[in-house]
């Protein structure tokens, strides 16, 4: 590479990128049977009928509880009544089918641990009874393990799974890997303390938060050693009526799913707000499982031979490596030398002339990490050359590549730059390509 870009071969410092924080909710409207869509910054509704359940087909919707976003192009949908979990694409558009063999009076649903929890009460069906049931990511039953209590609403904690029980008033802490018991978190007296938890969520400062369906209705928020921190109580007008859902904004306030309505917090007012009125929310998730597939910006150059190279890939990379993602690059010159770059963090960021008589643009911000070189192949003065780069076996071979390890959410920033002797700078650049990591 040339010397004005010859930061491109030095930027090898490691770098941690944030995962990108979910910017909508999934907030489920039982008596419309629909998805409404929420923005994570203030609760503003987005999408009032993003998913209608009713449309489907399949088993009708009864009572749908909670949606949360599969990682994996879905968004799944628990139901109380049907005892099934139905299943739709990621924008909401198409219904994909259900899942529901022994499983009866279902609740919360939450994914981590590469499993999907599901809180289990009914005896019909053979499902168990109270229990925490636990599956695969293809929807086979690993074990139903028994449940001391009645589990209604699950969330991750420092490696548990922390789960409400209705009946005792509680957070239990269970192990993932054997799903027993592992005691008590919060144990509430259900008059001064949380009546009947419903949602569990996490807040941004690592708390847990739910919120008390009978009085003393409203949020309760609980440090990780269990200590309740805060109650935000919901008045008996002008305020939630049984309260089942919650979830924390990124403006620091919380969304609340009631019998009544969806309705806003603010927590330094001390104010609710009613953001819909008049019907029953239950859970509200985030939609971070929505990825948008890899998406090409920024323009190719155009190489002495004519030639304008693309990179695609047609999948997003996965941060687990569970699935494959090849980095392809074609209609470049043939018998060329050529390399994918990356970085990791596009914003604020304009494309670059790569020199003043260039056609092609810097599309990627520095800090940058190389792949490693390959021959475009191809025929010598034709645009029948190509290469590609295997990320899982990028990885496996640069494990402290810029970046890594790498999380659900992060971005990748891409660009493929060849030889071109003849061209300014006696290089050329690709167009640029946006990927997300899935889990």
């Amino acid at each position: 590479m040339h010397s004005t870009h010859r930061r491109l071969a030095c930027a090898a410092t490691v770098l941690i990128s944030a995962s990108a924080s979910a910017q909508e909710l999934l907030a489920v409207d039982a008596t419309n049977d629909r998805i409404m869509l929420l923005s994570a910054v203030d609760g503003s509704l987005l999408n009032a009928s993003f998913i209608n359940l009713a449309s489907g087909g399949g088993t009708p919707p009864g009572l749908p509880i909670q949606a949360i976003s599969s990682g994996t192009g879905e968004i799944w949908v628990s139901d109380q009544h049907a005892d099934v979990i139905h299943r739709w694409s990621s924008d909401g558009s198409t219904h994909l089918g259900e899942f529901g063999t022994s499983r009866d009076n279902i609740r919360g649903i939450h994914l981590d641990f590469g499993r999907l929890w599901v809180c289990n009460a009914g005896t019909a069906n053979d499902s168990f009874g109270d229990a925490l049931k636990e599956y695969d990511l293809s929807f086979n039953l690993i074990a139903a393990h028994p449940y001391s209590g009645s589990p209604f609403g699950i969330a991750s904690l420092n490696g548990e799974l922390i789960v409400t029980d209705i009946t005792n008033d509680r957070l239990v802490r269970v192990d993932p890997a054997t799903g027993s018991e592992l005691g008590v978190l919060h144990d509430s007296d259900g008059i001064s303390g949380v009546d009947f938890p419903g949602q569990l969520n996490k807040t941004q400062a690592g708390n847990l938060v739910t919120v008390g369906l009978v009085t003393p209705a409203g949020i309760f928020e609980y440090s990780p050693a269990g200590v309740q921190l805060n109650y935000f109580a919901a008045p008996t007008s002008g305020g939630p009526a049984s309260p089942q859902g919650v979830h924390e904004l990124l403006d620091g306030n919380f969304v609340v799913g009631a019998g009544n309505g969806l309705w806003l917090y603010n927590r330094a007012a001390g104010t609710w707000w009613t953001i819909v009125a008049g019907i029953d929310v239950n859970f509200i998730s985030p939609r971070s499982g929505f990825v948008a597939p890899p998406s090409a910006y920024c323009t190719a150059g155009t190489s002495t031979n004519g030639c304008v190279p693309t990179l695609s890939a047609a999948t997003n990379p996965s941060a687990s490596g569970a699935s494959a993602c090849v980095l392809s690059v074609a209609a470049v010159e043939g018998q060329k030398q050529g390399l994918v770059f990356y970085g990791l963090d596009n914003t604020g960021f304009s494309p670059l002339p790569w020199s003043a008589t260039s056609t092609s643009f810097l599309c990627v911000k520095s800090p940058t990490q190389l792949t490693v070189p390959h021959s475009s192949g191809g025929t010598n003065g034709a645009c029948d050359g190509a290469f590609s780069v295997d990320w899982n076996a990028f990885l496996l071979a640069f494990p402290t590549a810029l970046g890594a390890p790498f999380a659900p959410g992060d971005k990748l920033f891409a660009q493929a730059w060849y030889r071109d002797p003849p061209a300014p700078e006696t290089t050329n650049l690709s167009n640029g390509l946006e990927l997300t990591f899935v889990p």
